[in-house]
């Protein structure tokens, strides 16, 4: 029996059914559009368009359908599975909501607006989809993205483990020449989703644009998920973070710039203006999530915050390692 759970709320435990609908009802509503006027679709559909609106790509009756559905459906199920992932422990789940609704919404939309645009072209060579499809194609994600975002229901503050002293961290018994390594992985769900969602996106804007126009989605969706992790770890070096399975990029503070750890409750937009590498006037670190964060008070005065869960017992031992650090150089 798990003492001190939360109990999640219905609207947690419906999220990932939540994240699915607007790909389900976005799937709908295309076939319904598709099988409605495939009598008067070209045989191949227009797929591509240059920047002037006309049609230079094209793709197979046949083949279409299920290369939309797949767009449509593939990031739904990478959703469903972060949703269920994520258990609505962090803020960041909301987000999460958001983005896929978003995603459902721009994709949904312009996939079903291409249907469109062929049955009423009669010709792919005739076929239209100019930068106002594109514009309304993002006003549809921001109004799905806002509805997701109301739909998600509050997240459930993470229970954090080991020793939790409001404001202060215990310091834990070291034994002389004892060796004692903390280490964490934490990452942001969110931020991950996003990289397979951008590619996804990027994806359908190259079948219907071109690659130049894409850049500005592949490129962050190859980067993000890289990005939306790390791995934290108190040893005799210091704190460290590093991204979870590669040595670079590196961020550490050693022990003899830490004056005190504690353990502390961070919100993301709240106390650093977001998420990732932040930097505020006396603050910084690494967020990659809201909730339990080590916090490192530095001998300048600033902080170096790092949310991860435990964070108490990485304090604890930050603690104890720099009191023997000092020791050891008659600090």
């Amino acid at each position: 029996m798990t003492l001190n759970a939360p109990v999640r709320p219905a609207a947690i435990r419906r999220r990932p059914f939540v994240v699915a609908s607007p790909y389900l009802l976005g799937a709908a509503a295309f076939l319904a559009v598709f099988l409605s006027r495939r009598d008067r679709l070209p045989d191949p559909m227009a797929t591509h368009f240059a920047g002037t609106g006309r049609a230079d790509g094209f793709t197979a009756l046949g083949v279409f359908p299920y290369a939309a559905l797949g767009v449509l459906l593939v990031p739904a199920a990478l959703f469903v599975w972060f949703a269920r992932a994520e258990g609505g422990r962090h803020a960041n789940g909301r987000a999460l909501v958001a983005v896929a609704y978003g995603i459902a919404g721009f994709g949904g939309f312009l996939l079903t607006d291409l249907v469109v645009a062929n049955a009423r072209a009669g010709s792919a060579e005739d076929a239209r989809l100019g930068p106002w499809q594109l514009a309304a194609a993002l006003v549809v994600a921001a109004v799905a993205a806002a509805l997701g975002l109301l739909l998600a229901g509050r997240s459930v503050p993470a229970v954090p483990e080991g020793p939790d002293v409001p404001g202060a961290a215990p310091r834990l018994p070291l034994q002389e020449g004892e060796s004692v390594t903390w280490t964490r992985t934490v990452g942001s769900r969110a931020l991950f989703a996003c990289g397979p969602a951008l590619l996804a996106l990027g994806l359908l804007v190259t079948l219907v644009a071109d690659w130049g126009s894409a850049l500005t989605l592949l490129v962050p969706g190859v980067l993000l998920p890289v990005m939306a992790g790390a791995r934290v770890t108190v040893d005799r070096h210091g704190l460290t973070a590093t991204a979870p399975w590669l040595p670079w990029p590196r961020l550490r503070v050693p022990l003899d710039r830490i004056e005190e750890a504690t353990s502390r409750d961070i919100n993301a937009w709240k106390d650093m203006g977001g998420w990732g590498y932040r930097v505020h006037p006396g603050r910084s670190g690494l967020v990659l999530r809201s909730g339990d964060a080590v916090v490192a008070r530095l001998t300048t005065g600033s902080e170096f915050v790092i949310t991860v869960d435990d964070a108490a017992t990485a304090a604890a031992l930050l603690n104890a390692l720099v009191a023997r650090d000092r020791a050891h150089h008659g600090g």
